[in-house]
């Protein structure tokens, strides 16, 4: 069974918690869903649900082959065995949740995850159609070959998304003794945002421990407001433009540059293209922080120069 036929099982607490979303919204006089946006997600939501439910998955097959090949014998009998499942499929979780930003080829699967404008309860079930095309599940194939078994870690990265879908909303501000250690809303909407120095930041599901080791944690701030979807947006909430968008994008990239730009057009970070044509995340942050040093050492002079006025 894939991650997806679990996540049904948490369907009903879900739809509870869309409803309790809506009606607080409405209270408060927010517009947390739109029509358009919001019938994309469900028929987006429900076409991965057909996908999944086909019987073919080139890397289910490979988890197979490395389990058969798994260097120990690990049992649900041993104590350690669930807690060691946790964070090892945690840590794998992290890295090919990182990748898919980092490898365009994965992006092309997850920026449909990313298209969301408007952060709800909802849009945690937009989840991209072509994982079996992108086959980024092969990440988790270390875990496999260790000794876990694949149905154990299918549930366990279940378990794992269900968590993340309480995260996708505005409505719960900053929870101060959790931040940095667990991913929360505020976490989680800065891994949205399209805001320079948020891109590509809070990786992890769970926990936010793997993202303060390898440096890729940021705390959402109240100078810089979240702006969430995609640097170049699909510009439709046509389901189908949303999942096939980025797909399309690099087909142009491939017509337009010479063979010997495929290799980076296809497997380079997102926005790299010759000759700088485009920027990659990096190259955004990295601008948006010069400016900003610009702009910080301005303000200093000013203040000595004219403190009053500054």
């Amino acid at each position: 069974m894939s991650v997806h036929h679990y996540l049904m099982f948490f369907l009903p607490v879900f739809a509870v918690m869309i409803a309790v979303e809506f009606w607080i919204g409405r209270k408060r006089g927010l517009t947390l869903y739109t029509k358009g946006q919001s019938i994309a997600s469900v028929v987006i939501a429900i076409g991965q649900r057909l996908i999944s439910s086909v019987p073919l998955s080139l890397v289910g097959v490979i988890w197979f082959l490395a389990y058969d090949a798994r260097l120990f014998e690990l049992s649900m009998a041993q104590w350690y065995y669930i807690p060691l499942l946790f964070i090892g499929v945690e840590f794998f979780y992290y890295w090919f949740h990182r990748l898919s930003h980092e490898i365009r080829w994965l992006w092309a699967t997850h920026s449909v995850h990313h298209s969301i404008e408007e952060m709800n309860f909802l849009a945690a079930y937009r989840f991209g159609w072509t994982n079996r095309i992108s086959m980024g599940g092969l990440v988790y194939a270390p875990l496999c070959l260790i000794g876990f078994q694949p149905a154990h870690i299918v549930i366990m990265l279940a378990v794992n998304l269900m968590y993340q879908s309480w995260l996708h909303t505005n409505l719960i501000g900053k929870l101060p003794f959790i931040e940095g250690i667990l991913n929360t809303p505020s976490a989680h909407r800065v891994h949205h945002a399209k805001n320079a120095d948020y891109l590509d930041r809070n990786h992890g599901g769970v926990l936010m421990i793997f993202d303060r080791m390898f440096g890729t944690y940021v705390e959402e701030r109240e100078t810089e407001p979240v702006e969430y979807g995609l640097i170049k947006p699909s510009g439709s909430a046509n389901p189908f433009r949303i999942a096939f968008h980025e797909w399309g994008n690099i087909i142009n990239d491939v017509k337009k540059y010479p063979l010997r730009h495929w290799p980076m057009l296809l497997f380079g970070p997102p926005g790299w293209a010759p000759n700088g044509e485009s920027a990659t995340s990096a190259e955004l942050r990295a601008q948006y922080r010069r400016e900003q040093g610009v702009a910080t050492h301005s303000r200093e002079a000013n203040a000595a120069i004219c403190p009053r006025r500054a």
